[in-house]
């Protein structure tokens, strides 16, 4: 794989670089060596505008036009005339280049091959008078390079084939050099991908250079997974205990029914009428259990997979929550006590009756449930400005260690001080904190003042 991958990136650049190289090459032959003018300056036309605007007067004086004078100025040029003898006549805008008063042959050759100056000559004949006209500018503005080289030793050194040869190796060269250091990261990207699908989530990458953004979502992607997965197979563990407890829940009642109903139908043992009531009493009590633990696994899936529309309207809250709590105690939990506070007499909530309903009953009942003897519960609504509608509910019972009040929410989760025969699904927590999430707010867990188990409901309300 990480050979295959190497080529193709290999190729991918040394043909790139190729088709560059040949349009490179296509484009001077075309363009640049083909344009007469771009390395030929052509002088003149400025010769033969200076040399027009020049003459000889009657006393042998040279004379220049206003023309030329502004010219020569404004295209930076100087000018000298020199005679046959190779001495000076005239001088013209010349003093940045140093031009001597009298040549030599050998001087006036130095003077075209100079760097300081680029010179251009022209004969003139002005009245019989044989005189040579030198134009001089600036190498900034125009430059001549005269080469002078070994014909046999400049194409023994241009070999076509040497040229090719050595560039294809280079470009070989270069790209090997590119690909390894391109599809080194890639290919351990790669290999985390693969061992991240086959289940293997120790990977760690560096984390460095041009995918560092890549790698650094890989470690994350990494670490999600096996958090996933230990979630996972702790949520399959309680699952099964869960299950378990479940069946044996159902057991317990259902051997009962089976009892009282062979009791019922025994022909030759008719029970009283007492015993008969008895009897019908406890099957209905077993069935009403059994429809309850039912009716909490189905609302608990129904909340996990969002299939429960909420059917909210405005409820005033305190009178609400006075009702339930008033039938949570007419029921088989009598004897314990609630005390029930609130901040305003009147608190609005848009809520859905029903499902608001079954959460608090849930999370009173929790606390009568999984402690022994009376239990004292202590309910508060408050409300304000900032945080909206909070809910309090604490016993004075034996609380949830620091460590397990994060899991108590889960749905097969049954904590350490929850007894074997402790009746229930152990969905009650559960179904009621999917419920408030429902409702848009937040049920958290935390130690109580009075000793034991502290739960806060925050809700919306509809006066903020």
């Amino acid at each position: 794989m990480k050979i295959k991958m190497m080529v193709h990136y290999a190729v991918s650049f040394f043909l790139a670089a190729l088709v560059l190289i040949v349009i490179n090459i296509l484009y001077m032959q075309s363009s640049v060596y083909q344009d007469d003018g771009l390395y030929h300056f052509d002088s003149s036309m400025h010769l033969d505008f200076i040399s027009a605007g020049i003459s000889i007067d009657e006393s042998g004086a040279f004379q220049v036009s206003a023309n030329v004078n502004d010219y020569l100025l404004r295209h930076n040029i100087g000018i000298q005339i020199i005679d046959a003898s190779l001495s000076e006549r005239l001088k013209l805008n010349a003093e940045p280049y140093d031009l001597e008063n009298v040549y030599s042959l050998e001087s006036l050759y130095q003077l075209y091959q100079s760097k300081i100056a680029t010179t251009f000559a022209k004969t003139l004949d002005i009245d019989g008078t044989q005189l040579t006209l030198l134009m001089v500018m600036s190498p900034t503005q125009i430059k001549r390079t005269v080469y002078t080289y070994d014909v046999k030793l400049v194409e023994s050194s241009y070999n076509i084939f040497w040229l090719v040869g050595m560039n294809i190796a280079l470009l070989v060269l270069i790209s090997y050099i590119y690909t390894y250091n391109i599809s080194r990261p890639i290919y351990r990207i790669n290999g985390g991908i693969i061992k991240l699908s086959e289940g293997a989530y120790n990977v760690e990458f560096s984390g460095k250079g041009l995918y560092k953004e890549v790698e650094m979502a890989m470690n994350a992607l990494a670490i999600r997974l096996e958090h996933a997965r230990n979630e996972q197979r702790l949520s399959d563990i309680s699952r099964e205990e869960w299950i378990s407890n479940l069946s044996h829940d159902i057991r317990t009642p259902l051997t009962s029914l089976i009892g009282y109903g062979e009791l019922l139908a025994d022909p030759e043992y008719p029970p009283s009428v007492e015993e008969k009531k008895k009897y019908i009493e406890i099957i209905t009590s077993k069935g009403a259990y059994i429809e309850n633990l039912l009716d909490d696994l189905n609302m608990a899936t129904r909340l996990k997979h969002n299939q429960l529309p909420l059917k909210f309207e405005s409820i005033e809250l305190v009178s609400e929550m006075k009702e339930i709590l008033i039938d949570i105690l007419n029921t088989k939990f009598s004897e314990h006590n609630i005390t029930f506070t609130h901040s305003h007499e009147s608190i609005i909530a848009e809520i859905d009756r029903r499902l608001f309903k079954r959460a608090l009953v849930n999370l009173v009942y929790n606390a009568f449930v999984h402690n022994k003897g009376t239990v004292s519960v202590k309910v508060h609504v408050d409300m304000t400005e900032t945080e909206g509608i909070k809910i309090t509910i604490e016993d004075d019972g034996v609380g949830v260690e620091k460590e397990e009040r994060s899991k108590i929410f889960s749905r097969y989760y049954r904590g350490t001080h929850t007894t074997n025969d402790a009746e229930g699904s152990g969905l009650g927590l559960a179904i009621a904190h999917d419920i408030i999430t429902a409702h848009g707010g937040e049920l958290t867990a935390d130690q109580s003042s009075l000793g034991g188990l502290k739960l806060m409901i925050k809700i919306k309300s509809s006066e903020v």
